[in-house]
This record gives C-alpha cells, sequence and structure tokens, in this order.
C-alpha cells in the first residue's frame, strides 16, 4: 500500500522531489517495524495507513503562529511577525536551498527511525522558520485534522545567534494517523523552550544545538510515540527533556530519547513520568552517548512511573554510552504505587479516600508540569 502511495506522489516537477527520493530510499532501507523490534517492542499498535491526506481549505480566524490542516502548512491561517521569516519548504528550498538541502540530507542519511524517513517521503506542505540573530518570538503550532486520512506534517527551524523562541504545540480534532517531525538548530547562543500539548500518533523531534545554546523541551501531549535526537555539537550546550503521560483505558505512550554529547563540557538532564491506569501502557528507551572528545560532560536521566492498575504495565530501559573519562553521568528509573502512608496520613487529617490519592498524584506530577510554566 505504502508503495502505491508513493507511486502516486512521484512529480518531476515538485521542487522536493529530491528530498522525498532520498527520505523514501531511506525508509526502504530501514523497513516497517519487525514485531520483536527492540525500539518499537511495546508499541501494540498495528501499523495500518490510511490513504494520504490532500490539502483542504477551511474557514477559520487566523491564529499566532503556524497552522497546519491535515499535515499541509497553511499561510493565510497562520500569523508569524516580522523579521521572523516564514516560508512553505517548497519556497524555502529555492530561497535557503543550501542549508535546507544540506541539513536535511544529513537527517536522512543518519535517521534510524522509519516513521521519520516515512515523513520525508511522504511531507503535506512543510514549513520553514527563521530567526535573525538576536530576535525573540513566542509562536503557537496549530495542528487542525477534519478526517481520517494520513497526516504527515513537517516543520524545519533555524535559530541565529542569541535568538529565542517559545513554542507551544496543540492540535484539534482527530486524524487516523498522524506522523509529524519538527527539527530545530540552534546557532551560538540560541535558545528554544518548546512544550507540547499535541495528541497524535507518532512524532519525531531533532535538534542540534552548537556553543552555549539550550533546547529544552516538556511533553505533556498523548501520542503513541515520541522519537527524540538532540545533538550537543560544541562546547556548553544544554538541553532538558521532561515528559508527563497520565493514561487511562487502554492508551499507550513511548518515549524513545536519545542525547549526544559532541563536545567538551555539555550538559543534559532526562526526565520522564508516567501516570497509569485501567490497561494502559507505557515505556521509555533513553540513550545518553558520550563520545570520547566530550570531556567535563555533566548527563542526568531518570524514568519514574506511578502504576495505579494491576493491569497497567510500564517498561523502562535507561542507558549510558560514555568514551570520554571526565564525566559526570548517572541514570535510573522507578517503578511503584501510591503509598499507604502518605494515604493514611492524608485521611487521618480530614480527607476523603479519593481525594487523598488525587493530592498524591498530583504532587507526583508537579515536578514536570512546573517545567511547562
Amino acid at each position: 500500500m505504502l508503495k502505491e502511495f508513493w507511486a502516486d506522489l512521484l512529480d518531476p516537477k515538485d521542487p522536493l522531489m529530491t528530498i522525498r527520493q532520498k527520505s523514501w530510499e531511506r525508509f526502504e532501507e530501514i523497513g516497517l517495524p519487525k514485531p520483536k523490534q527492540e525500539a518499537f517492542q511495546y508499541v501494540s499498535k498495528h501499523f495500518e495507513f490510511p490513504k494520504l491526506a490532500t490539502r483542504k481549505q477551511i474557514i477559520t480566524e487566523p491564529k499566532d503562529g503556524f497552522v497546519f490542516v491535515d499535515g499541509f502548512f497553511e499561510e493565510a491561517l497562520s500569523s508569524i511577525p516580522t523579521p521572523l521569516v516564514c516560508l512553505p519548504l517548497d519556497k524555502a528550498a529555492r530561497s535557503y536551498g543550501l542549508f535546507l538541502k544540506t541539513r536535511i540530507a544529513k537527517l536522512t542519511k543518519e535517521e534510524t527511525d522509519p516513521f521519520a524517513a516515512l515523513n520525508g517521503a511522504f511531507q503535506g506542505r512543510g514549513a520553514f522558520l527563521y530567526l535573525p540573530p538576536n530576535c525573540k518570538a513566542a509562536l503557537h503550532l496549530t495542528h487542525i485534522y477534519t478526517d481520517g486520512e494520513m497526516a504527515t506534517p513537517r516543520l524545519h527551524i533555524y535559530l541565529g545567534r542569541n535568538a529565542e523562541l517559545k513554542l507551544t504545540q496543540n492540535s484539534s480534532g482527530s486524524s487516523s494517523f498522524s506522523n509529524s517531525v519538527i527539527d530545530f538548530v540552534l546557532d551560538i547562543g540560541a535558545n528554544v523552550d518548546f512544550c507540547d500539548h499535541a495528541e497524535g500518533h507518532f512524532q519525531a523531534i531533532r535538534s542540534t544545538v552548537k556553543r552555549d545554546g539550550k533546547f529544552k523541551a516538556v511533553f505533556l501531549g498523548k501520542k503513541i510515540r515520541t522519537s527524540m535526537k538532540v545533538q550537543l555539537a560544541e562546547e556548553n550546550a544544554q538541553t532538558e527533556l521532561y515528559g508527563l503521560a497520565c493514561l487511562e483505558k487502554s492508551a499507550e505512550s513511548h518515549i524513545h530519547a536519545n542525547v549526544e554529547h559532541a563536545a567538551p563540557h555539555t550538559y543534559s538532564r532526562q526526565h520522564f513520568k508516567s501516570v497509569l491506569k485501567d490497561k494502559s501502557k507505557f515505556s521509555f528507551e533513553g540513550k545518553i552517548h558520550v563520545k570520547p572528545i566530550a570531556q567535563k560532560t555533566q548527563a542526568y536521566q531518570l524514568n519514574n512511573n506511578l502504576v495505579l492498575s494491576d493491569e497497567a504495565s510500564t517498561n523502562a530501559k535507561p542507558n549510558l554510552e560514555i568514551f570520554a573519562d571526565d564525566v559526570k553521568a548517572s541514570h535510573g528509573a522507578t517503578v511503584g504505587r501510591l503509598n499507604e502512608e502518605e494515604l493514611f496520613y492524608l485521611r487521618s487529617r480530614g480527607l476523603g479516600l479519593e481525594q487523598a490519592r488525587q493530592w498524591l498524584i498530583n504532587g507526583f506530577c508537579k515536578e514536570i508540569l512546573d517545567h511547562a510554566r
């Protein structure tokens, strides 16, 4: 079926055809996940692909920031303030072709996630955002889904020196299969604060951080799987990754995070939590990779899980790959239930059982939610 979709997309007049072709070739090299493939072994959803979404005209008020409709960037519905530069990806491929083609070629060559590669081939109408040096902006990224087709939004963001961006992602409506990619490149001293509240299926976040830059991301939305890769490419680059999944019924969420320390004096922190009810499922696989050159690295990784049902399940796999000898790094994971002594204490102070339980759950979540403020 996917080959049929690909055949229908072939268009020599498409300015992104070369990019699509390389992405499709990479997807074919990787292939769809096998049942016991380690990176996808806890994902229970079947990979059923509806037909590709087509561009549609909808009537709504323009929003502050980007608007994607069924995976297509809509300039008329988006409001990007000057001096920021925002273009559809096909137009940006002409104006910023050298940078974009080099960046996308690098991402495609290094990609190991089949859904991220598939996005490159099937992307609807992507967008490119450039923040000039020293520019500061706060934007929203809104996804509107109108039907059950396959939506593949794609966004490339480049921050000039000392630029700052606060980006919040939301969604409305539903798609039977959404598969998005957001790529960040931070020049020297640039800063990104990204908060994700959107729902969906598969999402890939890619980021390269240069000297003195910082990439922070907080994931609060409900997605089946989020794949993150952050490269700390130069000295004093930093990243902080946080996430909270509150799941019930048969919902599932899976986090795959990879932070590469490729330079000295870099810093990373990963902290993800889950609250699981009913038959919900959560998994976390995190990797800290420290290259030989990355001396004086500091890296931390933690996954905490609160399991409130005998039928809920969680799997944690934090791991380190350290090839430098002057490093401070730690990783860990916990799985537990509500503390009975704490419940008893709250109830002895006049709270009902459900209220006491909710207070403890709120306290467990607060540490992550505070990072989204």
